[in-house]
């Protein structure tokens, strides 16, 4: 399958349509037309230059390595919705495993005004960008952690590229990048103690069995009610596991959604999974 190349006229026409056909209020919408033309806008008439750039959106101000950046993480949390979630609980417990520069908190805030969440970055250098994104906007109940999540508490190698803006770092080579930097390490098993939460939120580049594994070792993977994972399929070099990765859920009484695609067969593939316990979700 050819992947097909949008022209900008055919992207402005697939963004308005996709605005229009959200489910925010009609102010809103004009709001998020504003913020992504204005980021467009600014990524290409504006110098670039090291220091961070910002725009307000939903009473947040939000702070991103470029305007590039900010328009694709904001479109990818906000409006695919893919971490949209209902509770019965209104101040939900939250896990963000691989939080980069703190959108889906952002994102989570909007929803749940009183959530708490528990945060994880390991990239130094989004962890500080987190930390503004959280400090700035006046968040509350909060808690962040400039570590990556791992079957071992201590210290392991972490592959980035040369963009310190990555969106993709990982304790896998192939997938990071060809930059090492060490960064510390827990599991998650003992960070959460015997807490129950309504969801962890989870793409970590290739780690996602390691957590699992360690909350099933612990015999803590029930404590979560929801799991929104991507899963990183087909990294070069990683030898599929899948279906294990499936069987850990289904051994433990989780029913599971699936959403992918792909060009071609080998491809590299985010799998989406959205996995719960079917007496926890809301008609």
């Amino acid at each position: 399958m050819i992947k097909k190349k949008y022209s900008i006229p055919s992207k402005a026409i697939k963004l308005i349509l996709q605005v229009t056909l959200s489910n925010f209020t009609f102010l809103e919408k004009i709001q998020v037309f504003l913020f992504i033309s204005s980021n467009y806008l600014k990524g290409k008439f504006t110098r670039a230059n090291k220091n961070p750039v910002c725009n307000k959106i939903f009473n947040f101000k939000i702070y991103s390595f470029d305007y590039a950046t900010l328009n694709f993480l904001f479109k990818e949390i906000f409006l695919s919705k893919e971490y949209n979630f209902d509770s019965s609980n209104r101040s939900p417990k939250i896990i963000d495993c691989g939080a980069n520069i703190g959108m889906t908190i952002l994102f989570f805030k909007k929803l749940f005004p009183n959530c708490s969440i528990i945060a994880f970055e390991p990239n130094p250098y989004a962890f500080e960008l987190l930390k503004r994104n959280v400090t700035e906007n006046n968040l509350t109940n909060i808690q962040l952690f400039n570590i990556g999540l791992a079957k071992i508490n201590g210290e392991m190698k972490f592959y980035m590229g040369n963009n310190k803006g990555t969106l993709v770092g990982s304790f896998i080579s192939e997938r990071g990048g060809e930059n090492e930097i060490r960064v510390k390490t827990r599991k998650l098993s003992e960070i959460i103690n015997n807490e129950e939460f309504d969801l962890i939120k989870m793409d970590i580049e290739g780690s996602e069995i390691q957590v699992i594994k360690d909350l099933i070792s612990e015999r803590k993977i029930n404590q979560i009610k929801r799991y929104l994972i991507e899963y990183h399929h087909r990294i070069s070099g990683i030898k599929s596991n899948f279906s294990y990765f499936i069987q850990c859920f289904e051994d433990n009484n989780y029913e599971y959604n699936i959403r992918t695609n792909f060009n071609q067969i080998g491809d590299f593939q985010d799998v989406f999974l959205d996995i719960y316990m079917e007496e926890n979700i809301l008609n």
